[in-house]
C-alpha cells in the first residue's frame, strides 16, 4: 500500500466516524442523553474519528507541518480517552463506585482543546480543505456551551469530519490541485 491508498482508506474511516458522530444527536433526542443508542454511536464515532484523523492529516501533511502532526496525535489520544469514558458510562461506572472518571475527564478536555486549536491553526495555514469544514469543526466546541443547541452540536462536528474525510478520500483540495501539489 502506498501513502495515497492509506490516506484514502483513513479518509473513508474519518467520513464514517463523522457519520456516526451525527447519529448521536437524533439518538439523544429520541432515547435520551446517555441512552444505549447514543453511547453506541458515540463509541463507534470516537474510535473511527481517532483513527481517521490521521488520513485527514496525511492529505494535508505536506503543508500542515509538525503542528499539524502533534495536534492530530493529541486529537487521537483524546478520542481514545473519550471512547474509554463512553465505555465506562455504558458499564455504569461512576465516581460513586470508585471510578476515577473526573480526573480522566479533565485530562481529556485539556488534550482535546489543545489538539483542536492546533489542528485548526495547521489546517487554516495549509489551505487544503475548504473553510466550511474548519468552520463547522470550530463551531462544535462553542455551541457545546449553548443550552438550546448543546445536544445537536455533535452534528456540526460530524459534518466537519464527513467533509474532511471526503476530501481526503477523494484526493481533493479546495482548489482541485493534485494530491501532493500545493493548494494556492
Amino acid at each position: 500500500m502506498n501513502t495515497e491508498q492509506v490516506t484514502k482508506a483513513l479518509g473513508l474511516i474519518a467520513l464514517l466516524g463523522g457519520a456516526a458522530r451525527i447519529g448521536m444527536a437524533p439518538s439523544a433526542a429520541i432515547w435520551g442523553v446517555d441512552s444505549g443508542p447514543e453511547l453506541a454511536f458515540g463509541l463507534v464515532a470516537c474510535l473511527l474519528m481517532g483513527i481517521g484523523i490521521f488520513g485527514v492529516h496525511l492529505h494535508q501533511s505536506h503543508r500542515a507541518g509538525i503542528l499539524g502532526f502533534v495536534s492530530v496525535v493529541l486529537i487521537s489520544i483524546s478520542s481514545t480517552l473519550t471512547a474509554a469514558l463512553v465505555w465506562t458510562t455504558m458499564l455504569g461506572a461512576t465516581e460513586a463506585n470508585g471510578a476515577n472518571v473526573g480526573a480522566m475527564q479533565a485530562v481529556n478536555s485539556l488534550t482535546a482543546l489543545i489538539g483542536m486549536i492546533g489542528f485548526a491553526v495547521a489546517t487554516a495555514r495549509a489551505r487544503v480543505y475548504p473553510i466550511w469544514t474548519l468552520a463547522l469543526y470550530l463551531a462544535f466546541p462553542v455551541l457545546s456551551f449553548v443550552p438550546v443547541v448543546t445536544d445537536w452540536s455533535t452534528v456540526l462536528w460530524g459534518l466537519s469530519y464527513v467533509g474532511l474525510g471526503y476530501y481526503a478520500f477523494a484526493g481533493k483540495t479546495k482548489k482541485q490541485a493534485g494530491h501532493f501539489q500545493a493548494a494556492a
